[in-house]
C-alpha cells in the first residue's frame, strides 16, 4: 500500500516550512497562508492551519533506503536535530517487521520516524540526502474503537492486518505503507506520550477515498 498524501494541522507555518523545507530539504509545492505542501518522495506532506484551540501533534514515518540507516542518523544529527533516546539507545529494531528506526521531533512536537525496511529493494549508492526520504510510509490514527475501525477499513480499502492484535494496535497495509490504528489511550512508542486526536486526512494510492480522523476521535471516508 502506498500513501499518496498526508494532510496534518499546525499552528506554526513558518517553523514547519523552515524545518521541512530548509532543514530537511523537501521541495515546497505550495506555500499559502492556509496551506503548505511538500514533496516527500512519492508522498505529498501537507499542513493546514489548525483550529485556534488546538495544539496538534502526530506520529508519521518516512521510509529511507535499507542500506542508509547509519548515514541517515548522521545526516539528521548534522542538521542540529536531536535524536530521541530511550534507555541510552537512539535506534530501535523491529524484529517482526525486519526494520530499524530512529525518531526525533519537529517544531510542533510531532514524533517523526525514519525507518529502514530491510525487506524492501530500495538500496542506493548515493550519499544520503533529502531525496532519500522515499515516502511517508506510516501515519498514526488514534481512535475510540480499534476493532471497529479495522473492520471497516479492511472492508473498504481491502487492506490486511499486517501487524498487531487488532484490538489495541493494528498496522494495516504492508512494508510500503501502513495505517497505524491505535486506541487513543495507548501511549506511542517509544516516547510514551498519549496520542492526540486531531484533524488528519490520508489519501491512499489507487483509491477514490481518503480517511479523515475528526476531533471527536471518530473518522469518516470522503472522496478525494
Amino acid at each position: 500500500m502506498k500513501l499518496s498524501k498526508v494532510l496534518l494541522s499546525t499552528q506554526q507555518f513558518e517553523a514547519i516550512k523552515g524545518f521541512y523545507g530548509s532543514l530537511l530539504g523537501l521541495d515546497v509545492l505550495e506555500d499559502q497562508p492556509s496551506q503548505l505542501l511538500f514533496q516527500a518522495g512519492s508522498t505529498i506532506l501537507a499542513f493546514r492551519k489548525a483550529s485556534p484551540q488546538d495544539q496538534p501533534y502526530y506520529h508519521i514515518a518516512f521510509t529511507i533506503p535499507a542500506n542508509k540507516f547509519s548515514e541517515a542518523k548522521q545526516w539528521v544529527s548534522e542538521r542540529g536535530i536531536a535524536l530521541f533516546s530511550k534507555d541510552g539507545q537512539n535506534e530501535f529494531l523491529f524484529e517482526n517487521w525486519n526494520a530499524t528506526a530512529f525518531y526525533f521531533y519537529d517544531p510542533d512536537g510531532n514524533l517523526i520516524e525514519f525507518i529502514a525496511h530491510h525487506t524492501l529493494n530500495n538500496t542506493t549508492d548515493e550519499a544520503f540526502g533529502s531525496k532519500n526520504l522515499l515516502c511517508i510510509s506510516e501515519i498514526g490514527l488514534p481512535v475510540d474503537n480499534v476493532s471497529q475501525v479495522v473492520k471497516e477499513l479492511t472492508e473498504t480499502f481491502r487492506l490486511r492486518l499486517w501487524s498487531g492484535d487488532g484490538q489495541q494496535f493494528a498496522a494495516l497495509g504492508d512494508a510500503e505503507g501502513r495505517l497505524i490504528v491505535v486506541d487513543k489511550h495507548r501511549p506511542w512508542f517509544p516516547d510514551g506520550r498519549i496520542p492526540g486526536v486531531f484533524d488528519t486526512r490520508v489519501s491512499i494510492e489507487g483509491t477514490d477515498s481518503a480517511l479523515v480522523v475528526l476531533q471527536n476521535g471518530l473518522y469518516e471516508l470522503r472522496s478525494t
